[in-house]
C-alpha cells in the first residue's frame, strides 16, 4: 500500500498554494494519495464559503486530491483548536494516514513541536508563570506567551505566536499528541504569498486576498492564483 496524505483545509478557495503544497508534499514525502477534510458551506471565522461545498469537492479532486470529506460545521466555524481537533479527530478514525500537512511560516517545525508539546502537558513551572501574569493584569493569551518565553527560554515565540499557519499548526501538533494519533505531522513552508499579503506574487496569492478580490468582482486577477 502507497503512502497517504491527510489535509485539513477550508479551500476557499482553492489556489495555486493548495496545489503547490499538495505537490510539494508528494514530491517529499512519496505518498500517492491525498485525503482532504475540508469545511462545507461555512468556514472558520463563521463566514459563508465563497464557493458551495459539492464545487469546493470537485475543484479539490481535479488538482491531485484523491478523496474529500466534509468537517462537519460545529469545528468548521469554531476556534483554531478546534478546527484542528475535529479535522484530526476525522483523519485517526478513517486511518492509514501516514502524514498530517499544513502549511507554516517557519522552516523549524522542531520549535512549533515545543511549543505544542508545553501547552499539552502545562507543567507546574507554566501554570505558576501564568498566574503570576494574569495576577499582573495581563490578558491570558498575553499571559501564556510570556510563560511559553520563559519556559522554552525562546525569544521567538511572540513572532510565531503572531502568524496564523503557525497557529493553526501548533493545534494540529496539540490535536496529534492529546488524540495519541499515529499520524506523523509533515510541514511546507509557504511559498511566495503569506496568510494576510495583499498582492499577487509569481500567481501565488492568499486565500485572504483572492476573497478580498471577488468582493471587489476582479476576476481577471483572481483567475492568476486560483485552481478552477
Amino acid at each position: 500500500m502507497g503512502k497517504r496524505i491527510g489535509i485539513i483545509a477550508e479551500y476557499n478557495p482553492f489556489h495555486n498554494g493548495h496545489l503547490y503544497q499538495i505537490q510539494k508534499a508528494k514530491e517529499l514525502t512519496g505518498a500517492d494519495t491525498v485525503i482532504a477534510v475540508m469545511s462545507g458551506n461555512f468556514t472558520q471565522r463563521g463566514e459563508t464559503s465563497l464557493v458551495n461545498k459539492f464545487e469546493k469537492t470537485k475543484i479539490a479532486l481535479q488538482n491531485e486530491v484523491d478523496m474529500v470529506t466534509e468537517l462537519p460545521t460545529i469545528y468548521s466555524i469554531s476556534s483554531a483548536e478546534n478546527f484542528a481537533l475535529g479535522g484530526i479527530k476525522i483523519l485517526n478514525e478513517i486511518g492509514n494516514i501516514d502524514y498530517l500537512v499544513f502549511g507554516i511560516e517557519e522552516d523549524n517545525l522542531q520549535e512549533l513541536q515545543a511549543i505544542a508539546d508545553v501547552l499539552v502537558n502545562e507543567n507546574d513551572e507554566f501554570k505558576r508563570i501564568i498566574k503570576e501574569e494574569l495576577d499582573k493584569g495581563n490578558s491570558y493569551p498575553k499571559a501564556r506567551e510570556i510563560a511559553l518565553k520563559k519556559v522554552l527560554s525562546s525569544e521567538n515565540v511572540e513572532d510565531i505566536m503572531q502568524k496564523s499557519n503557525n497557529i493553526l499548526a501548533i493545534e494540529y501538533l496539540k490535536a496529534l499528541k492529546i488524540t495519541n494519533s499515529r499520524i506523523k505531522p509533515f510541514a511546507i513552508k509557504r511559498k511566495n504569498s503569506m496568510h494576510h499579503d495583499k498582492n499577487i506574487n509569481e500567481n501565488y496569492a492568499s486565500g485572504t486576498y483572492i476573497r478580498k478580490l471577488f468582493i471587489e468582482n476582479n476576476f481577471d486577477e483572481i483567475g492568476r492564483a486560483s485552481c478552477r
